[in-house]
């Protein structure tokens, strides 16, 4: 798939970053600046600003192409949806943020396409901390305990007859049931994401299984059983602890729906 549409506008991004004197730092990420992007991606920026540095993000993009639709997201950061659904997002903030870049994951960090702009090196020496840091690690337990957790949740919302609460709640069993199967599959390469591309990372029967844990609101009861399964299944196979009484009770408020 060409790629052109993004380069193009990439460029034209990163020379305006370079010529506004606002701007003291600035790099992309995403899949863009990892080799993994297709023409449905995102290009995706981090603009570091001169103290008291006064900076519309709807207007700096406006002013190199057209903007259909423009919204600060749940995380506070600019996104537009330029002609063609081509998403631009943007994060604006003062340059003293930079040291917030040890608190980034550092899955397929690559900080020479990532840096645009470093006034001072500052950037450059925080990018190169990051990718000094050991890989993100597969915290399992910790995966397993925050999904028991959901499990119990949403299974007494949907007993108290909650079920599009209970059909929201199913997003981070989700979450947390690809982050295990990756594991057990080992396919931990994108650990901070486990949904990105996992078509064409997960094996088939994985697939087959999440398949299960999905459905609509009148599906409910057969997708939380199916999740309780494969939860137990996987906190055997990769040898997590739950405590006993726990699971029992799980499989019991779930005993209905679970599918062959």
């Amino acid at each position: 798939m060409s790629l052109d549409r993004h380069t193009t506008l990439d460029a034209q991004l990163r020379d305006a970053m370079h010529a506004d004197r606002r701007i003291t730092h600035a790099l992309a990420y995403g899949s863009f600046t990892q080799g993994t992007a297709d023409r449905f991606s995102d290009l995706e920026y981090w603009l570091y600003l001169a103290p008291d540095a006064e900076f519309d993000a709807r207007e700096w993009l406006g002013k190199l192409t057209p903007v259909l639709h423009g919204v600060v997201n749940e995380f506070g950061a600019f996104n537009a949806v330029l002609p063609g659904l081509l998403r631009v997002e943007l994060h604006a903030v003062p340059n003293m943020q930079i040291a917030g870049l040890d608190d980034w994951g550092n899955e397929n960090l690559f900080p020479g396409r990532m840096l645009i702009k470093d006034s001072d090196g500052r950037l450059a020496a925080a990018l190169e901390k990051l990718a000094a840091k050991a890989p993100p690690h597969a915290e399992t337990q910790a995966t397993l305990d925050r999904l028991l957790n959901w499990l119990a949740f949403g299974l007494n919302v949907l007993a108290r007859g909650e079920r599009i609460r209970a059909h929201g709640l199913l997003w981070w069993i989700q979450g947390g049931l690809l982050s295990l199967a990756a594991v057990d599959s080992g396919q931990t390469d994108s650990l901070l994401n486990p949904a990105r591309l996992a078509e064409r990372r997960l094996d088939a029967d994985t697939l087959r299984r999440y398949a299960g844990v999905t459905g609509g609101v009148d599906d409910l009861e057969r997708a939380y059983a199916n999740a309780v399964a494969w939860t137990l299944q996987l906190a055997e196979s990769l040898e997590l602890a739950v405590n006993a009484e726990l699971a029992g009770a799980l499989k019991e408020r779930a005993r209905v729906g679970i599918s062959p």
